[in-house]
């Protein structure tokens, strides 16, 4: 992950880097994702030199950056030590920002998330100065409740855009009207004091249910994220593809239809336009005069109405979400042939449609892969249900924490 955009050249803010050195750093991302573990299993995944993973491992419960307790599945006086990271070393402060939603945590040092903040607001239709706002107020609020999880390793601003994160610079995002060309990073550095790093949803939320739900145990995957607007995330051979200019990942913007269906981006016929949450809403509107449905006489229907609608086998929700599911299973599925992933793991949001259409796009994907790749292929819903932007952000700031 690139450094440089931790860094604000007038109060020349740096990351703080909790490793010495490589020995550290490798010790360190091996206690990330198999804790707790003993001096004995860290050897045996690394190969390193039992005295040097000791020496370092000294030297990081010294610190405090490690801690360590007896094992519970080992008996007798050698009881093996496990390692784990110190919650109470620091914390990272994280906020993810959409068109209606802004969503913050304070994650500590042993990953673990220790406060939440969320309110519902239109931010779509606000001003670049209005939504800095917002989200100062947010952090300020989490920092005020981090006050004891030790020292503040960074903040994480995850944007619902097309990011430069060199300059640390928000070049667009199509559902907020306003927010082009906004330096969130010189921003909040300025007003915080504390190193900032600004990401992209897609990377965000892939790396979130990498760490906390996945343990980095899958090297090939993608994760569908799910809601207004469509995206996808990707993690190819143990790396996170952003793409040139951090532009990968727009799945919602792939054409799936011939039909003169307009999208926010400017094109027409886009995933999005057709099978988002914005597109459900739309599509029922439209269609629900005369018909007989449970969304009928509601003033206003969302996206996530239709979706529950349809787990209620209204008829008319059904017909809109099995055809916008149709054609998220069969983009997903070319994706798949592409680039043959292990695992596709989906929002959990879709969840809320009811079994049997997920099951039905599940369905869809299969028959639509390649059968070279459907007996590899594993499908899952995330269990994760909130703040995933806001997990992932902090998760990347602590994994930046932990290099060398």
């Amino acid at each position: 992950m690139y450094i440089r955009s931790f860094v604000l050249s007038t109060d020349k803010l740096k990351n703080i880097k909790l490793a010495a050195n490589g020995t550290q750093a490798l010790i360190l991302r091996i206690v990330r994702d198999h804790s707790p573990i003993s001096r004995t299993g860290i050897v045996d995944k690394t190969g390193q030199p039992h005295a040097a993973v000791s020496r370092s491992t000294a030297l990081l419960l010294e610190k405090r950056i490690l801690t360590e307790e007896a094992r519970r599945d080992t008996n007798g006086p050698r009881r093996k030590r496990g390692l784990q990271l110190n919650g109470d070393y620091g914390y990272v402060l994280s906020v993810e920002y959409g068109p209606d939603r802004i969503e913050g945590i304070v994650m500590n040092t042993a990953y673990e998330t220790v406060e939440k903040f969320a309110i519902e607001t239109d931010l779509a239709s606000l001003s670049q100065a209005a939504i800095i706002n917002q989200m100062t107020k947010c952090l300020e609020q989490l920092q005020a409740k981090a006050r004891n999880c030790g020292i503040c390793l960074g903040i994480a601003a995850v944007d619902p855009g097309i990011i430069d994160d060199i300059k640390g610079t928000s070049i667009m995002a199509s559902t907020i009207e306003d927010w082009k060309n906004v330096p969130v990073v010189e921003i909040l550095e300025k007003h915080f004091k504390s190193p900032v790093k600004l990401l992209s949803t897609g990377i965000s939320k892939i790396r979130a249910v990498d760490r906390l739900e996945l343990n980095n145990s899958v090297q090939n995957f993608i994760y569908i994220e799910y809601g207004k607007g469509i995206a996808c995330g990707l993690k190819l051979n143990g790396t996170y593809i952003s793409g040139q200019g951090n532009l990968a990942g727009e799945l919602g913007h792939l054409r799936v239809t011939d039909a003169q269906i307009p999208c926010s981006c400017g094109g027409v016929g886009c995933l999005e336009a057709l099978a988002s949450l914005s597109a459900l809403a739309k599509n029922a509107s439209l269609a629900i005069a005369g018909k007989s449905s449970t969304l009928a006489g509601q003033k206003q229907i969302s996206g996530m109405d239709v979706l529950r609608a349809a787990a209620q086998h209204d008829r008319l929700a059904s017909r809109i979400v099995d055809e916008a599911f149709e054609k998220i299973g069969t983009a997903v599925a070319g994706l798949v042939n592409i680039l043959s992933p292990k695992m596709v793991l989906f929002d959990s949001i879709i969840e809320q449609a009811g079994p049997e259409t997920v099951t039905m796009l599940l369905r869809t994907l299969q028959k639509s892969v390649l059968i070279s790749h459907q007996s590899q292929l594993e499908t899952k819903i995330s269990v994760i249900k909130s703040h995933l932007g806001a997990l992932g952000g902090a998760a990347a700031i602590l994994d930046d924490c932990i290099t060398a």
